[in-house]
C-alpha cells in the first residue's frame, strides 16, 4: 500500500513552523530549591542551586528558562558571575568556558510575583473569606514562572525543595519529606525527590487541610483536602489502593514511588495533575451522599494515577509525542473501569472516547496523534492527544492480542524508566515482543490525520441462500483514502450465530455468508474491537432487529445513533421499553432517550412523560429530563417544573430540567427556574443549570440576572456558565459589555468563558476585542481558542454564506460549548 500523509485540517495556522525537541547543552543533575513564601502578598523569594554537566566540549554560557523574576543575584561555585536577564531567559556567563563532563553548582537568588505556574488563592475584596492556599501547576512549560529551571521534559533531574511558609500552613512536594523545623515566624518544610523526572513534575502546594492517611503494601497513601472537607475523603478516594493494584498487576511494574499523595485545592485550573508521587485534583472531585448517586472521581482519580507509571516513570520526549502520557492514562482509566464495573461500562466508556473525539474532529480540526506542527504546547493537550490516541491503543491491544500488549508495556516501562521516551521507541517494542511489523499500524493512525468509516449494509439473496455485506470506507479527504481493518461481523440467525472476520482494504467490497433465512440482526463490530466509525446504512426493521437482538452493547449504540430518523410507532415503541427495562445496560437506556428526543413527536413526548415516573437510574434520568428539552410543549414543562423542584431528585438531573425548562420556551416557567438558582448543590451545577435554562428563554429579564451571576463574588464555576450563557444574547449591548469585561478577568477560565461567548454570537464586533487578548494572554490555550473564533468569524463574514449553514454552524458551536461545561463536571483533561 502506498501512503500518502495526510497533515488534517484547520489545525496549523501560517505562522506555525516545525518544532523539534530542544536539544539540552548540558545535563541537570539535581535541583535544590529555597522558596520563602509570602502567601498573602502573593510572590516568593528563592534561591535555587542546579548542579549541572555540560554536553558540549565548549560552553560559554548557561541558559535557563525564567519568566517575569527579579534577578539579584547569579554565582557559579560560589563565586559571583555575570548574567544577562531578558525577563524570559536567563544567560549565565561563566569566567572561562564550561568544560565538557566536569560538574558545576549554579545558584541563582530572585525574587517572583507569578502570573501562573504557582497559584495564590487568597482573600480578597469579592470574596473575603478564602482560606488561604499556595499550589503550582507546571505542564506543560509553567514551572519556569517560579523557579528558574530547564522546562522542557527531556531533561530529567532529582531535585529538593526547601520551604518556608507560615506556622499554620501544611507544605507538600514530590518524594519524601526530609524534616520540618520552625525558624522564628516560619515553618521550614524540607522535601527530597530521589528519582529523576521531568521539571515539569516540580510540585508545591501549601495550604491548611483535613488528612486521612492508609497503606498499600508498604507505601504511605495519604489523602490531602480544604479543611473542614475531610469527610468526603473516602467517598472520593477509596478505590485508590484498588487502582494502583490494578495498574501494578497490569503493567508487571510495581508503583515505582515511596509514597502517593493526592491533594485537592481550590481553584485548580484543570481536573488533575499527575506530579510524581503527588497528584493534585480539584476540589470538586469531593462529593457529597446526594452527588455520589449520579457522579463518580474514580475516572479522574484512575486517570492520574495512571500516570505515575506513563508519564512521569517514562515521560515524552517532546510535546509532539504527548499522547505516550495522555493517551496511555485515558486507555488505563479505561482498562480500570473494567476491572471494576465490567465490559460493558469499559465499551461505554470507549465509545465516549470516540464520540468526544468526534466532536473536536467535526467542529474543530483534523490532525494526526504526533505532529511536529504547532505552536503552543498546550493546544497538543486536545481530543486528539487523549481519546483518539486511547482508540489507537485499543486497537493495537485488540490487534496483538492482550497478552502481547501487557508484555510490551512492561517493557517499555522497564526500559525506559526515569528516562524519556518517543513513539518510535513504544513501536519498537512491540514490534520486538509481537514479531510484526508495525510501521503500517503507527503510519495509519498515529502519523496520519483523520480516521475510517465504513459504511455497511446488506441484503439476503434468497434464491442462492446467502448474505451480501457491502463495504464502503467514505471517510472525508483529510483522511487516508483506504485504511486497512479487520472488521468483526456477528450474523445473528434463526437458529444460530455466525461469527467472521473480514479484512477490508479496498474503498468498496462485498462479504457473502451462506445462510439459509433472512438474518435476525447483522451486527458490525460488536465488542468494539476496531477504530472506526460504523455508518450503518440500515433499513427501519434491520435497526430494530440490532436493538433486540444484540447481546452486545456497542451494536445498539450504534442503531441507536441513526433510529431516530424513523418516527414510526414501532421505532417509539421499541425506544420506550428500552428506557424502561431495568436489566438493559444504563448507557444504552440514557441514548435510548436521547433517541425518543430526537423523534420530537406528540406520540415521543407522551412515551417519555411515561418513561420519567417509571426509571429510578439516575442517569437514565437524566437523558429524559434532557430529551424532554425537545419539546416546546406544556405538558414537558409541567413533568421538568415538578423534577426541579424534588428535593429527592439528584442534583444532576435536577440541573437537567433547569436546562431543558428554558428550552421549552414557555415565558412562565421563570418563576420556576428563580426559585431553584441558589439551590446548593455539587459544584453548583443546580444554579448553573438555571443560569443555561435562563440563557434558553432568552429573554431582557433573563439576562439580567445572569449578569449578576457573572459578578467576581460568585463562585468561578457559576461565573463560568454565566459568562458563556451570554453569547445567546446576540447583538445585546449589555451582554456585550459584559462579555468583554469577561476577557479581561483575572480568572482563565472566566476569560476562557468570554471566547466560547463570543464564539457562539459569531459577531465580527468582537474581533479587534480577540486580537487584543491574543496580544496580552499568557494562557497559550486561550490563544489558540481566541485565534479559531477569529478564524470563524471571517469564515462567516465571506460572501455567499448561506442563511441555513451559518444556523447549522452556529448549533454546532452551541453543542461543543455544552460538551466543554460537560468536561468541567465529568473532571478529566486537564485541557
Amino acid at each position: 500500500m502506498v501512503w500518502v500523509v495526510k497533515h488534517g485540517r484547520d489545525f496549523a495556522y501560517p505562522d506555525y513552523k516545525t518544532v523539534y525537541p530542544r536539544e539540552p547543552e548540558f545535563k541537570l543533575n539535581h535541583v535544590v530549591a529555597t522558596i520563602w513564601l509570602h502567601v498573602l502578598e502573593k510572590y516568593i523569594d528563592g534561591t535555587v542551586d542546579l548542579d549541572i554537566t555540560p554536553n558540549l566540549d565548549s560552553l560559554d554560557k548557561i541558559v535557563l528558562d525564567a519568566v517575569e523574576m527579579e534577578i539579584k543575584n547569579v554565582m557559579i561555585e560560589g563565586e559571583k558571575c555575570d548574567f544577562y536577564y531578558d525577563g524570559s531567559k536567563l544567560e549565565i556567563y561563566p569566567q572561562t568556558e564550561f568544560n565538557k563532563g566536569e560538574n558545576y553548582i549554579i545558584t541563582v537568588e530572585y525574587r517572583a510575583h507569578p502570573r501562573k505556574g504557582l497559584h495564590f488563592i487568597v482573600p480578597n475584596k469579592d470574596k473575603p473569606n478564602i482560606v488561604p492556599q499556595v499550589w503550582s501547576q507546571g505542564e506543560p512549560e509553567d514551572t519556569r514562572w517560579w523557579l528558574p529551571i530547564y522546562d522542557y521534559p527531556n531533561n530529567k533531574t532529582t531535585w529538593e525543595l526547601i520551604v518556608y511558609a507560615p506556622k499554620d500552613f501544611t507544605v507538600l512536594s514530590n518524594g519524601t519529606l526530609v524534616e520540618t523545623r520552625i525558624e522564628g515566624d516560619w515553618v521550614i518544610w524540607h522535601w527530597k525527590n530521589e528519582h529523576p523526572m521531568s521539571t515539569y513534575l516540580i510540585t508545591l502546594v501549601a495550604g491548611i487541610f483535613d488528612v486521612e492517611e492508609e497503606d498499600f503494601e508498604g507505601i504511605p497513601l495519604k489523602y490531602y483536602v480544604p479543611k473542614g472537607m475531610g469527610q468526603h475523603i473516602w467517598r472520593s478516594f477509596s478505590k485508590t489502593k484498588d487502582i494502583l493494584k490494578f495498574f501494578s498487576e497490569y503493567t508487571g511494574v510495581k508503583y515505582p514511588y515511596p509514597q502517593y499523595i493526592q491533594v485537592c485545592v481550590n481553584e485548580f485550573i484543570w481536573g488533575g495533575m499527575e506530579n510524581t508521587a503527588l497528584t493534585v485534583l480539584t476540589e470538586w472531585t469531593l462529593h457529597d451522599e446526594k452527588a455520589h448517586e449520579d457522579f463518580e472521581s474514580e475516572p479522574l482519580v484512575a486517570h492520574e494515577a495512571a500516570h505515575q507509571w506513563f508519564g512521569d516513570l517514562v515521560t515524552t520526549k517532546d510535546w509532539g509525542n504527548i499522547w505516550l502520557n495522555e493517551s496511555f492514562a485515558t486507555y488505563m482509566e479505561n482498562l480500570y473501569r473494567r476491572h471494576w464495573k465490567g465490559e460493558d461500562e469499559f465499551v461505554y466508556a470507549m465509545y465516549q472516547d470516540l464520540k468526544a473525539y468526534l466532536m473536536e474532529y467535526g467542529t474543530r480540526y483534523a490532525r494526526p496523534i504526533v505532529t511536529r506542527v504547532y505552536k503552543y504546547p498546550e493546544e497538543l493537550f486536545d481530543r486528539h492527544s487523549y481519546p483518539k490516541g486511547c482508540l489507537v491503543l485499543h486497537a493495537l491491544n485488540n490487534m496483538v492480542g492482550e497478552t502481547n500488549f501487557r508484555e510490551a508495556l512492561n517493557r517499555y516501562l522497564e526500559k525506559f524508566k526515569y528516562k524519556n521516551a518517543d513513539t518510535e521507541d513504544l513501536r519498537k517494542i512491540f514490534e520486538e515482543v509481537t514479531g510484526l511489523d508495525l510501521e503500517w499500524f503507527f503510519d495509519q493512525y498515529v502519523y496520519n490525520a483523520g480516521h475510517p468509516v465504513l459504511g455497511v449494509k446488506y441484503q439476503w439473496i434468497s434464491k442462492e441462500k446467502f448474505l451480501r455485506i457491502d463495504f464502503e470506507q467514505k471517510q472525508k479527504d483529510d483522511s487516508l483514502d483506504v485504511y486497512r481493518l479487520a472488521i468483526d461481523v456477528e450474523i445473528i440467525a434463526e437458529d444460530k450465530i455466525v461469527e467472521k472476520t473480514f479484512q477490508i482494504n479496498e474503498k468498496k467490497t462485498s462479504r457473502y455468508v451462506p445462510l439459509d433465512k433472512p438474518p435476525k440482526a447483522v451486527l458490525i463490530d460488536p465488542r468494539f474491537k476496531t477504530f472506526v466509525v460504523i455508518d450503518l446504512n440500515y433499513k427501519e426493521e434491520e435497526l430494530l432487529g440490532v436493538l433486540r437482538e444484540s447481546k452486545h452493547i456497542y451494536p445498539k449504540l450504534q442503531a441507536l445513533e441513526k433510529i431516530p430518523k424513523f418516527k414510526s410507532k414501532k421505532v417509539i415503541e421499541a425506544l420506550y421499553n428500552i428506557i424502561v427495562n431495568k436489566d438493559e445496560f444504563w448507557g444504552v437506556r440514557y441514548h435510548a432517550a436521547e433517541a425518543l428526543g430526537k423523534i420530537g413527536t406528540t406520540e415521543a413526548l407522551e412515551k417519555l412523560i411515561k418513561a420519567e415516573k417509571e426509571v429510578l437510574d439516575k442517569k437514565v434520568r437524566r437523558a429524559v429530563i434532557k430529551a424532554l428539552g425537545n419539546f416546546k410543549d406544556g405538558k414537558a414543562a409541567d413533568v421538568l417544573k415538578k423534577v426541579l423542584k424534588d428535593k429527592e431528585e439528584s442534583y444532576y438531573v435536577r440541573m437537567e430540567a433547569a436546562i431543558s425548562l428554558g428550552k421549552t420556551k414557555i415565558p412562565e416557567v421563570m418563576d420556576y427556574l428563580l426559585s431553584e438558582i441558589d439551590t446548593p448543590s455539587h459544584a453548583f451545577v443546580i444554579t448553573r443549570g438555571v443560569l443555561r435554562g435562563l440563557a434558553e428563554l432568552g429573554t431582557d429579564e433573563a439576562l439580567d440576572i445572569i449578569l449578576r451571576y457573572t459578578d467576581k463574588n460568585r463562585p468561578t464555576l457559576v461565573r463560568v456558565d454565566a459568562v458563556m450563557s451570554l453569547g445567546k444574547f446576540p447583538r445585546n449591548k449589555k451582554a456585550y459589555e459584559r462579555i468583554r469585561d469577561a476577557l479581561r478577568d483575572e480568572n482563565m477560565r472566566v476569560r476562557g468563558a468570554a471566547i466560547a461567548a463570543i464564539k457562539e454570537t459569531l459577531d465580527p464586533e468582537f474581533m479587534s476585542d480577540l486580537n487584543s487578548l491574543i496580544e496580552s494572554e499568557i494562557y497559550d490555550g486561550l490563544i489558540r481558542s481566541a485565534r479559531d473564533t477569529i478564524k470563524k468569524i471571517r469564515e462567516h463574514m465571506e460572501k455567499g454564506t448561506e442563511y441555513k449553514k451559518l444556523v447549522e454552524e452556529i448549533e454546532k458551536i452551541r453543542e461543543e460549548n455544552r460538551h466543554l461545561i460537560e468536561r468541567l463536571e465529568r473532571l478529566e483533561y486537564k485541557s
